[in-house]
């Protein structure tokens, strides 16, 4: 059995835990421009980077710093799996107590903006789909509950940390710096 270096849980964790507050500064900002980070590309789009370089930088203090030079792919996977579980598990904690407490309107304010952007790509939905498709995605909008949003941004954040962490392990695992 393998033992985990209790360096590494704790680095990866003060990782996680950062990576997790620029993503919630990141989301505050643009909210309070105005800019509706759930359904913002740009926003989407930061939030991608701020995981990305908060993962590699992880990875790299742990070979440079904790690792003696010394890297292998399960160091990589189990450091990046911490960072990427922790980021998701602090932002869906902060997005659960910002749209049931911080904006109780929220959930209807994305319904709301929801079904207008379904409704302004009607004509695209009806050639690709069918307007039985249409109609079953502006229903289940409607019937969207604040849980889903939470597991929605949770899901999000971790599908970033599981694509980008086997492609870090392998670049560190490889490299000499």
């Amino acid at each position: 059995m393998i033992k985990v270096n209790p360096k590494l849980t704790r680095l990866s964790l003060k990782y996680g835990v950062v990576t997790a507050l620029f993503t919630i500064i990141a989301f505050l900002v643009f909210y309070f421009m105005g800019l509706q980070p759930w359904r913002n590309l740009l926003s989407f789009l930061l939030d991608i980077m701020i995981i990305v370089i908060f993962l590699f930088l992880a990875l790299k203090d742990y070979k440079t710093n904790v690792g003696d030079g010394e890297f292998r792919f399960y160091h990589g996977m189990t450091i990046g799996f911490i960072v990427y579980v922790t980021t998701a598990a602090v932002f869906a904690l902060f997005y659960l107590i910002f749209i049931y407490w911080g904006n109780p309107d929220f959930l209807s304010e994305y319904i709301i903006t929801a079904q207008e952007d379904l409704v302004n790509r009607k004509d695209m939905i009806v050639t690709a789909l069918s307007e039985e498709s249409y109609l079953e995605q502006y229903e289940m909008i409607a019937k969207t509950s604040k849980n889903v949003l939470v597991f929605d941004v949770f899901i999000k954040k971790l599908l970033i940390g599981i694509v980008v962490t086997p492609i870090f392990s392998i670049i560190l695992r490889s490299s000499r710096a």
